[in-house]
């Protein structure tokens, strides 16, 4: 019997130092968490845990305790796959255990904060509070409705997005947006509700000074709308015109152009939270379109008519512009002012392309006339003009001397042959009178003295041509020579 006890007391430390370390519970108990238990191998062992992740090749400690237990809270996300595990005291080392770690936790949505036009751009900018998950990548832009387009932003702080799409006065559409955040794992949160950017749109009629502006419902605003404003100018006016609508509406506004003639207005809608927060629409430049006006029109010809005297025009108008009438302009002399001088009409079913008119009333001493046309639109509201086009008469010369060509001999009203000159004479007159041969019959140097048809003897001379010569010395220093035929007559 002694024997038998002295034997076990032998064998005790053997199966003592036979013990193994082993994990005997390992387990996920929360997202990311783990709970790791081992055996005991003596009440004043120190333990060293080492962990290693998937993207690890070694194992690293991460904790040294006297404890049995450990539980290990990961700082980083393990997206479906094994984080392992083993525990040392000494030399003696366990195996390794694994725990699957799996994001189960749904990603935190975003809240949009703003949808909004930037308007030096001319494009919508997104911009929303970020999730509060801290384990958030980005986030998934996505456009349409339903979703056609996704574009991505990453970071968690990263909170705005300007749209590619560009907005004018041709591409003013209402756009919808929604958003997810996406994690690590690229674990998506739930869509955001359906945004729209801000939309003003304008309209009236042809021919009409009444403007309707109606504008969308803005949902995105944190804390609710507070108001909407309408702002507007006419062209040339400095100053912005501005009228504000509660959060319920109306969302419409009409107003009266004063003049169709102003051709274009500008306007654009702002939205308004209680903390000043604002959203705006983009500037819509609009035109008035009075309706269709001829695409072109000028003056294709002009005649100078010096027996008349007369101008006529040849005009050329769009033939596809029906049913207008066609004014003609005239300015004439230095001034330019045009007044209108005629009325031109088309047919509304065959206008022609070609238009002839005559302008009788010219007077040569204006020396300078200028034409242009207009035809109105179809509402008569703006006139479209053509080119000008210039015409100078030609210059009117007045003479210096009337010399007549014929005298009667005998005759008391018509016999005597005397030059009359237009500007004073300085000095140096003299007039000669040759027959056809070249006999010297006539000579005086005093403006009084005519020839009466007869030779130096006084006697009559035959009926007949014969030439002159009459010089003279005009006030202003020029000389000058006339010479020409006179024909006497019994």
């Amino acid at each position: 019997m002694k024997r038998f006890v002295i034997y076990l007391l032998l064998l005790m430390p053997a199966v003592l130092s036979a013990q193994r370390l082993v994990f005997t519970h390992s387990a996920v108990v929360a997202n990311q968490v783990g709970m790791l238990s081992w055996n005991s191998l003596s009440d004043t062992a120190t333990y060293r845990l080492y962990r290693m992740f998937p993207d690890q090749n070694e194992y690293t400690c991460i904790a040294v305790t006297g404890e049995t237990t450990y539980l290990d809270t990961l700082h980083r996300t393990i997206c479906a796959d094994t984080v392992n595990y083993l525990v040392s005291v000494g030399t003696d080392t366990s195996l390794p255990v694994g725990l699957f770690y799996q994001d189960d936790v749904p990603t935190s949505p975003c809240t949009l904060r703003l949808c909004s036009v930037d308007t030096a751009l001319g494009q919508i900018r997104l911009s929303w509070d970020p999730s509060p998950d801290t384990d958030v990548m980005g986030y998934y832009i996505c456009m349409g409705n339903p979703c056609l387009y996704y574009d991505t932003v990453w970071g968690r702080l990263n909170t705005t997005y300007l749209c590619s799409e560009t907005l004018n006065r041709f591409n003013n559409f209402e756009y919808s947006f929604r958003i997810l955040a996406f994690d690590s794992c690229y674990q998506a949160s739930p869509l955001t509700p359906y945004y729209h950017n801000p939309r003003l749109e304008l309209h009236a009629e042809p021919c009409s000074r009444e403007l309707h502006c109606s504008w969308n419902r803005y949902i995105n605003m944190p804390d609710s709308v507070l108001h909407y404003t309408l702002y507007y100018k006419l062209q040339g006016d400095p100053d912005w015109h501005l009228h504000r609508f509660g959060a319920d509406g109306p969302f419409t506004f009409d107003t009266l152009i004063p003049d169709l003639a102003i051709g274009r207005l500008s306007a654009y809608l702002a939205v308004t939270n209680p903390d000043s927060l604002c959203a705006y629409s983009i500037v819509q430049d609009f035109y008035f379109e009075y309706g269709d006006t001829a695409d072109y029109l000028r003056i294709s010809h002009l005649h100078y008519d010096e027996s008349q005297p007369s101008v006529t025009l040849t005009l050329e108008v769009d033939p596809h512009f029906w049913g207008r009438h066609c004014y003609i302009y005239r300015a004439t002399g230095s001034s330019d002012y045009f007044e209108q001088i005629a009325e031109l009409p088309r047919s509304a079913t065959q206008p022609e392309q070609y238009l002839t008119y005559t302008d009788y009333d010219i007077n040569r001493a204006a020396g300078r006339y200028v034409y242009r046309i207009g035809t109105p639109d179809i509402c008569g509201q703006w006139i479209k003009y053509s080119d000008t086009v210039q015409l100078l008469l030609p210059e009117i010369v007045q003479p210096e001397a009337y010399i007549p060509n014929a005298i009667i001999f005998g005759d008391p009203d018509n016999g005597r042959f005397c030059p009359r000159f237009l500007s004073p004479l300085a000095d140096g007159y003299s007039l000669d009178i040759f027959s056809r041969i070249g006999a010297h019959i006539f000579h005086t140097t005093n403006l009084t003295d005519c020839w009466d048809g007869t030779d130096m003897q006084g006697r009559p001379l035959q009926q007949g041509v014969y030439v002159y010569k009459a010089c003279c010395r005009h006030a202003d220093g020029s000389e000058r020579i006339y010479t020409g035929t006179v024909l006497l007559l019994h």
